[in-house]
């Protein structure tokens, strides 16, 4: 499918392909256009637009409960991913970073950094995403590791190395796929 967004990304415009790609439709597209361009390219291809900026699509920045949301919410709540622990401390993070609360959440300052960053190294808004997605990854994977450790903690205690750790936590993320 065909996703549209606003130009030159940051931390929701890279969040929000990340998760579509990992969760939603992994055979997505993403185009970056001027915001005033989202609209007319929509009725011309029928393109799901994301994160617009305000010109009233489904899939923005909303309050909820009296919180503001990012696009990264909206996804997860449209497509019902909000069964995943991991996933879940995920968009907290993003939601801190993209909403101003990023004092709330000291890992909301790594994403930041990076997507301030990484605009400089690249020559698109497609190769930001190249180059972010890994860090999503991680971040990802680091939640989900969290997320074992405490759940099979007394287990891994026992364990008497570090890659004997890591081997016991690699087969729990395997066997969750």
């Amino acid at each position: 499918m065909l996703w549209v967004t606003r130009d030159y990304v940051h931390i929701d415009r890279v969040a929000s392909p990340w998760l579509i790609k990992r969760f939603v439709d992994k055979r997505a597209q993403f185009i970056f256009l001027p915001r005033d361009e989202i609209s007319d390219f929509v009725a011309k291809t029928s393109a799901i637009p994301f994160d617009t900026g305000g010109i009233g699509v489904e899939l923005d920045h909303h309050v909820c409960n009296d919180e503001k949301h990012c696009t990264f919410d909206a996804i997860i709540e449209k497509y019902k991913l909000e069964n995943d622990e991991a996933l879940q401390r995920l968009r907290k993070i993003v939601r801190a970073a993209d909403t101003g609360g990023i004092n709330e959440e000291p890992l909301a300052w790594a994403l930041e950094v990076i997507a301030v960053g990484t605009p400089f190294l690249v020559d698109s808004d497609h190769e930001a995403l190249e180059q972010e997605f890994p860090v999503y990854d991680a971040v990802y994977a680091y939640f989900q590791q969290q997320i074992i450790r405490e759940k099979f903690k007394d287990e891994i205690e026992k364990l008497k190395s570090r890659g004997e750790r890591q081997s016991f936590i690699k087969q729990k993320l395997h066997k969750s796929k």
